[in-house]
């Protein structure tokens, strides 16, 4: 197995409500600009400031409120902790590599505590599957993409882009039942 394990964030580690109100949905609608769609995961600024931004300064009341109640629903998946303690203890570095928008950060890094290191793209100012984030990762954790696997549950960002920039890559599917240690078996085959 792979000296560094880096996971995605949301649908691997952490699972979310299965109602969501997806407040930035509020102001990215998939109408919208690509360019607006990267600025909010890549851009280290709260949602209150697109807002103003868009000119939507009276939604900030209800997206704060949307936003605490999507953070408060927010809870690892059952075999997350047990698993990463195992990895940790058998020496392996293990970090969080995220599209991820500024609000969700400190609740990602509250709830896994464990990790060497996080790689939020509203952070760096790239998003997966630019090559550039998995290149801060593999900084951060001086270590190079060929001794990287990276675990999550988007084909594109997490699969695609690990594999083009020399990392190995697996896809966990939750919804099928698949949990970390099926996935990291099959990653040692």
């Amino acid at each position: 197995m792979a000296s560094t394990i880096i996971f995605d964030a949301f649908g691997t580690l952490i699972q979310r409500a299965k109602k969501r109100e997806n407040p930035y949905a509020r102001l990215v609608s998939p109408s919208a600009s690509a360019d607006l769609r990267h600025q909010v995961l890549t851009r280290n600024v709260p949602i209150d400031v697109f807002a103003e931004e868009l000119g939507l300064e009276h939604l900030i009341p209800l997206l704060r409120r949307e936003i605490e109640q999507e953070i408060a629903a927010l809870a690892l998946y059952p075999d997350v902790l047990q698993t990463l303690l195992k990895l940790r203890g058998a020496g392996h570095k293990i970090a969080v590599c995220s599209n991820l928008a500024f609000d969700y950060c400190a609740t990602v890094r509250q709830l896994l505590p464990v990790l060497d290191e996080f790689v939020f793209s509203c952070e760096v100012g790239y998003a997966k599957p630019q090559p550039q984030i998995f290149d801060e990762a593999c900084q951060r954790l001086r270590c190079r993409p060929r001794d990287v696997l990276f675990i999550g549950d988007s084909k594109r960002a997490d699969f695609e882009g690990p594999l083009a920039f020399g990392m190995c890559a697996r896809l966990i599917d939750r919804e099928a039942g698949e949990n970390l240690e099926i996935v990291l078996r099959a990653a040692t085959k």
